[in-house]
């Protein structure tokens, strides 16, 4: 908990400040509850009985008897401790409010500063259920903790203060009082380990729930189009009732601290009348330790309850020091090397890689160029190695062997945020997010005009569509962009990449739901509007292949050919290039026939 408590900037002051205002708060309880005494023995007459009390309480009474002249004196100054007492614990909370509220902050702009800049392997390795669980809920967690915290300073110093002046009343009562109340605090202890088991139950049944709401949201669909409408709800129901019956036993035990709380210290109440009168304590003391120990019970309730409820939340401390810890990740290197443009190209030197360690490798000793300025066509069959090859060009992961070189540097060494300014990408598979159609073209450049946009959705030949919307370019685009059929999902992934207006294009399979007359338009138009820029095009269609400059064909992650189109596609065959047999002896007949 300390180590989350360091994750806000807090003033020096802060800490003690909430120690003074317990202390400061405490005692005029304290002070108080002697002046009650004092008022009601003054009410009745017997202001002897208040000074016949022994100890240094009593001292301290005789000593208020004497100042006091009446019992409206006495209920004056207990009406001023009382609006004092007030006021402290309105500052205190107001002050615990900030502080914990500032915390939950911070660490939820930490927890989402991890999940943007550690390695892209560590976010596929968890749940996106566990990922929203931890951003969503439990950094909110903290706040509730730090009130926690709070609570049990403020509760300790009135245990002190109250104990200190149990102490000024009578030693044996307070040795009494101290013994009996260890070993109902002792008691009570045994709680903390079901309330922490209960609490990591209800945070792994809101991750299942969380699991089961994300299935249902993002495969609606799905879910609709198989008729799985009935199935889901059961296996939502089934998750639901499991976390009601964890949230009613973690009731259950919660609501046992209260009343345990209160039967112990009662009965510590009654030990100590029944020892002040076989120790010969007389009436005075003995009401004066009844009261204090009576008002004493609500701050031990509370600091056992505020005990117990830490122990409850520490699996969501946990998983947020685990998710802000940076011990057990790794971060893409930032690379110091400037680049403003592509002047010879990338070069992939003997490299290969694993997504895991052990598994086979989905790129193996691959050695080839793509030059700058030119159209490289990147072909082979499905799993082949190619989607590697833009992640790694993408830097979502690192070669485990090998170097991949941009002019000549290793891409480790240049500069991440300049080579990812340079290029763009667009694939089959878009990641259209909840928005609007603007919103999701400026992913790419959040500062393009409209115009821009405009000019983009030109380009990726979608313009005419979004136009004839009612909400044109405010459209909502649903759920992974679910209103618009996969032909215009993947011509507004193209609308994005265009308006960055990149150095370097990666098209991989970026119009594979077009029919072939509205594909060879939209590409004739990207290759008039990125003439002489570098370009990666992955692709099973023949005419892609034939207009490139530069082909690298690719089988079981390894490099079988390289270099014009003519090259690998006639001399190859298409075995394994992933262009049909039909297309490729077209081909030959076309470069062959004069």
């Amino acid at each position: 908990m300390f180590r989350l408590l360091r994750l806000a900037p807090l003033p020096g002051w802060v800490t003690p400040a909430l120690i003074v205002l317990g202390l400061a708060t405490s005692l005029a309880e304290t002070v108080g509850i002697t002046l009650v005494l004092l008022f009601f023995y003054f009410a009745m007459g017997q202001v002897e009985l208040a000074t016949s009390t022994s100890g240094l309480l009593g001292e301290s009474l005789r000593y208020a008897a004497n100042w006091f002249q009446s019992s409206t004196e006495t209920a004056v100054v207990l009406l001023l401790l009382i609006i004092a007492r007030g006021a402290l614990s309105f500052i205190n909370t107001l002050i615990s409010a900030r502080v914990g509220e500032k915390i939950n902050e911070v660490a939820r702009n930490r927890v989402h500063l991890q999940y943007l800049s550690t390695s892209y392997s560590f976010f596929q390795r968890h749940d996106e259920a566990y990922l929203m669980e931890v951003l969503g809920t439990e950094t909110w967690v903290i706040s509730g903790a730090y009130a926690s915290l709070t609570r049990i300073i403020v509760s300790s110093c009135s245990v002190f203060l109250f104990a200190s002046f149990l102490l000024a009343l009578s030693i044996k009562v307070t040795v009494l009082a101290l013994v009996a109340s260890m070993i109902v605090s002792a008691g009570l202890r045994h709680l903390s380990v079901p309330m922490q088991q209960l609490g990591a139950g209800v945070k792994l049944v809101h991750q299942k729930l969380g699991e089961h709401m994300l299935m249902t949201l993002q495969g609606m669909r799905t879910i609709r189009a198989y008729g799985q409408e009935e199935i889901h709800q059961k296996r939502f129901e089934q998750a639901s009732t499991q976390a009601r019956h964890v949230a009613l036993r973690l009731a259950r035990l919660t609501a046992m601290i209260s009343p345990l709380t209160e039967v112990g210290y009662l009965v510590v109440l009654f030990l100590v009348i029944a020892f002040a009168d076989l120790w010969g304590i007389g009436f005075a003391t003995s009401l004066t330790a009844v009261a204090l120990l009576y008002r004493l019970q609500p701050h031990m309730r509370d600091l056992e309850g505020n005990l117990l409820y830490m122990a409850q939340i520490e699996p969501q401390l946990r998983s947020i020091r685990h998710m802000l810890s940076t011990d057990d990740k790794e971060y893409p290197k930032v690379g110091h090397a400037a680049v403003a443009k592509l002047e010879d190209g990338i070069s992939f030197r003997n490299v290969t890689f694993r997504y895991d360690a052990g598994t086979e490798p989905a790129l193996l000793d691959a050695t080839f160029d793509i030059p700058a300025g030119k159209t490289t066509a990147l072909i082979g069959a499905s799993g082949a190695g190619k989607t590697t090859i833009v992640n790694l060009l993408l830097r979502l992961y690192s070669a485990n062997e090998g170097d991949i070189r941009v002019d000549g540097r290793s891409i480790e060494d240049v500069r991440r945020t300049d080579w990812l300014g340079m290029l763009a990408i667009a694939g089959q598979d878009v990641d259209l997010v909840e928005g609007t159609v603007i919103e999701n073209v400026r992913m790419a450049k959040n500062d393009a005009s409209e115009e821009e946009v405009r000019q983009a959705l030109r380009v990726a030949g979608i313009s005419e569509v979004v136009e004839a919307l009612p909400d044109k370019y405010d459209t909502w685009v649903g759920q992974h962009g679910l209103r618009f059929s996969g032909g215009q999902r993947q011509r507004l992934g193209l609308a994005r990449a265009v308006v960055r207006n990149p150095k370097f294009l990666i098209l991989d399979e970026a119009m594979s739901a077009l029919d072939l007359a509205l594909e060879e338009s939209i590409r004739r138009t990207i290759q008039l509007q990125f003439k002489n820029r570098t370009l990666l095009l992955i692709t099973h269609r023949l005419e892609s292949v034939r207009d490139a400059d530069h082909v690298v064909w690719i089988e079981n992650g390894r490099v079988r050919a390289e270099g014009p189109p003519a090259k690998v596609l006639v001399s190859r065959g298409a075995s394994a290039t992933g262009i049909s047999q039909d297309d490729v002896l077209t081909y030959r007949m076309r470069t062959t026939v004069p």
